[in-house]
């Protein structure tokens, strides 16, 4: 082995290959390859032969007196590059590693100590993981929840698992679920935010407690949505429009995973606390048992009534729904308990005002032209409400209700358009001279003003609508919407006038938190039957009855006939106990004070039949014997005729007639003739014919079946009925004919049976919600085939 000083010089053509080397590979053949792969000033070089047609190496110029003293001899060593005798003359001076240093430069020549520390810390931190940086806007590393929020967070989500939905309904099970996910973050917040805080608080709660209240499925839906998104804004409140429209769209789901984190944060600050310990067991312990238990009970027939039996009057499968549900309720709250500890902020940071506006001219040109035809639309309308009805019928040729209806629509959407219109306008608007302003205040102002007649002359239309027709669910919203609308142009104004809006987004959604409390307020059901029953109009009593308990106490005032046809689809059950409400509460009572049904029933619509030929005989079941008796002697019929047992017969029913009886049941064109089927045979003593018709989601369906013999007929129609004995129809016997019936709303089917001689009329009727209604349409389609059949025999 030779000493460094007797190596040769490196050859440019080396020199070059060991700048295009990395670390991972040795720079020189001068130095030992280290675990870096690089090479270290303190190893020993191995001699490299020399060359007989080398050169002799000239003497290098003498290093600097700084150089250190374990630097080789200058005077026998090659000649280094200029880079490295400048490396080498300081090197033991520090390189601070910065955050992300630049790939390093690869010398020829051997490295020096501190450019081999340069290399190690870059590729260190070029191959270090690299992490994700919290979000700032929940990152909140101090914050712990108190011990017992956890712990309340998952009892709310229990209970509104079991309380809040009900096979029977909804009721104050659902407003105390979310009054306390509203009630829990607010204690989990800082008590200092709990003062800002209220009035919202309470307009939420308020929403939430409206299931407690009323019966209508569609008031409670509208003020329970509105409650679950204004629930995260009562407690992050936002300050401008853009934040207010993230929150609205869930935005704070972006928080999850940090509410996991502050929840864990709260457990590892109490791990000494034993009471706290032994609740998490607790709780552990029966989320364990009821998830495995559930799935098992799912699985296994026997170890499903075991279960039964210690925990009475539990579905599994419902069981396993409502876990479901706690598992989603669970994340929501604590979601909710950390956004009120959080404080997300979503508006946008820009500072107001920032934005490019337009010029006077450009903004006075569109506003002034909208405003002059808004001018001359009210201007017509005018004329035409001092004309009348009498103007109306010279210029359109409609009545006064009819023309209010085709232009309401138009209307509400002019409405809407300009409310937009004036909002993108304002933040458009220039406000930097006085003259600009007034031009803002003056052109929007009277934007607003021409709109909020527009919204009057909208309300007048249904008003008069209303008044010939009746109201109706629809309408009743439609009136709240447009109030409502009026309400905004309003704030508008006002806004317009002092050219700030830092209050509009919380004035807007607290107004319509307060528009859907009024509509509750007003009891809607109950307002669209008193409204009926006392305006002299034609009474739809079928669409009175569809509507919901609340409208029940209404119906006091009719006449004993008409109440007994308004009660007889009414639910009189009792309801769970979470499914409460007071609006169920009070139709239960006048329900059980009318308690006879009887008398005649008519919808408003001509049809006139009496509910006492729909209902079963009250007489002992021991001398009933039912419709059907055998025949004694049997009598063989005669054979059937091949005529009649032709699909073209369905042509001659009257399916007009039959769809009269279903009412709103099916569309503006009736049943209309469906898929037909036939069978005859000489040889066999069984035929039929079926005739199908349909409308929508409702199919009806009649069938006349050929026995051989009366017996026979009786026979077969026992054994049909036997069949569904036990199950979950319901089987009631008529003079001359039994009706089966299972299911409500859309799912409801009827099955009607008659025997005639040693025919078997067979009836089914699919999708009509009321039984009653169900059955006079089959007991018509089946008349009509046996009459059919008559003209045949």
């Amino acid at each position: 082995m030779s000493e460094p000083a007797d190596s040769p010089a490196p050859r440019p053509e080396d020199a070059e290959a060991s700048r295009g080397e990395t670390p991972s590979e040795p720079p020189a053949p001068h130095r030992p390859e280290t675990p870096m792969g690089d090479s270290r000033p303190d190893a020993e070089p191995e001699a490299v032969p020399a060359q007989a047609e080398a050169p002799p190496a000239e003497p290098a110029p003498p290093a600097p007196a700084e150089a250190p003293a374990t630097q080789p001899a200058p005077a026998p060593a090659p000649t280094p590059a200029p880079a490295l005798v400048a490396a080498a003359a300081h090197p033991a001076s520090p390189v601070p590693a910065p955050h992300q240093p630049p790939a390093p430069h690869h010398p020829a020549g051997p490295l020096t100590a501190a450019q081999y520390q340069r290399q190690a810390a870059y590729y260190q931190q070029a191959h270090a993981p690299r992490m994700l940086p919290p979000n700032p806007r929940w990152h909140r590393p101090d914050a712990a929840p108190k011990p017992a929020i956890v712990v309340l967070i998952a009892v709310v989500a229990l209970f509104g698992a079991w309380a809040a939905f009900h096979s029977t309904g909804v009721g104050i099970g659902l407003s105390l679920t979310g009054i306390a996910m509203l009630a829990v973050p607010l204690a989990a917040g800082d008590p200092k935010d709990l003062l800002p805080r209220l009035p919202g608080a309470v307009l939420v709660a308020a929403l939430w407690s409206v299931a407690a209240i009323r019966d209508a499925g569609w008031v409670v839906f509208l003020c329970t949505a509105a409650a679950f998104l204004l629930t995260p804004l009562v407690l992050a409140p936002q300050r401008r429009f853009s934040g207010t429209a993230v929150t609205l769209a869930a935005g704070w789901l972006e928080g999850l995973a940090e509410s996991f984190t502050w929840a864990k944060r709260g457990k590892r600050a109490n791990e000494g606390n034993a009471s706290m310990r032994n609740v998490w067991v607790v709780v552990i312990t029966a989320v364990l048992l009821l998830v495995f238990g559930g799935l098992f009970a799912a699985a296994d027939g026997t170890f499903a009534d075991l279960v039964v039996r210690l925990l009475p009057s539990v579905n599994p499968a419902e069981f396993m729904l409502r876990i479901i549900l706690a598992a989603v309720l669970f994340p929501l709250a604590l979601l909710w308990a950390y956004t009120s500890v959080a404080k997300p902020r979503f508006d946008s940071q820009r500072p107001e005002g920032e934005h490019r506006t337009v010029s006077r001219f450009e903004l006075s040109v569109p506003l002034g032209a909208l405003n002059l035809l808004f001018v001359a639309f009210i201007a017509v309308q005018l004329r035409v409400f001092i004309g009348g009805e009498a103007y109306v019928m010279a210029t359109n040729g409609l009545t006064f209700a009819d023309y209010a209806r085709r232009g309401f629509w138009q209307l509400s959407i002019v409405a809407a358009l300009a409310l937009g219109v004036i909002a993108v306008a304002a933040w458009l608007a220039p406000k930097r001279t006085k003259a600009d302003r007034w031009t803002a205040r003056i052109l929007l102002g009277t934007l607003c003003v021409l709109s909020m007649v527009v919204i009057a002359s909208a309300l007048y239309r249904m008003f008069t609508y209303a008044d010939t027709y009746g109201l109706t669910r629809m309408r009743v919203w439609i009136f709240t919407v447009e109030i409502w609308l009026a309400v905004l142009f309003a704030l508008v104004i006002v806004c317009c006038w002092k050219l700030k809006a830092a209050w509009l987004p919380r004035a807007v959604l607290a107004s319509g938190a307060l528009a859907l409390l009024g509509l509750a307020a007003a009891n809607p059901d109950a307002l669209i039957a008193r409204y009926n029953l006392e305006h002299d109009h034609k009474l739809d009593l079928g669409y009175l009855e569809d509507l919901s308990d609340d409208a029940v106490p209404e119906f006091a005032g009719l006449s004993d006939a008409d109440l007994d046809c308004m009660l007889y689809d009414q639910a009189g059950e009792e309801r769970d106990l979470m499914a409460w409400n007071l609006g169920h509460q009070r139709a239960s009572g006048l329900i059980k004070e009318h308690d006879e049904v009887s008398g005649s029933c008519d919808w408003g619509d001509g049809r006139l039949y009496s509910q006492e030929e729909l209902e079963s005989p009250a007489v002992d079941e021991e001398e009933v014997t039912g419709p059907f008796e055998t025949v004694e002697p049997d009598v063989i019929a005669d054979p059937p005729p091949a005529g009649f047992f032709q699909t073209e017969n369905c042509d001659s029913i009257d399916a007009a007639q039959t769809s009269a009886w279903l009412v709103d049941e099916v569309d503006s064109w009736g049943l209309e003739p469906g898929t037909s089927d036939a069978y005859f045979s000489e040889t066999s003593p069984n035929a039929w014919l079926t005739c199908a018709f349909y409308s929508g989601e409702v199919d009806v369906q009649g069938q006349v079946e050929y026995t051989g013999s009366a017996n026979s007929a009786v026979n077969a129609v026992q054994n049909a009925v036997h069949g569904y004995e036990g199950g979950s129809w319901l089987i009631v016997e008529r003079e001359d004919a039994v009706v089966l019936s299972t299911g409500s709303d859309a799912e409801s089917q009827l099955q009607y049976y008659q025997v005639k001689d040693n025919l078997v009329i067979y009836v089914y009727v699919m999708g009509v919600s009321r039984d009653t209604v169900a059955e006079a349409a089959a007991a018509d389609l089946a008349a009509q085939m046996a009459d059919l059949y008559a003209t045949f025999a």
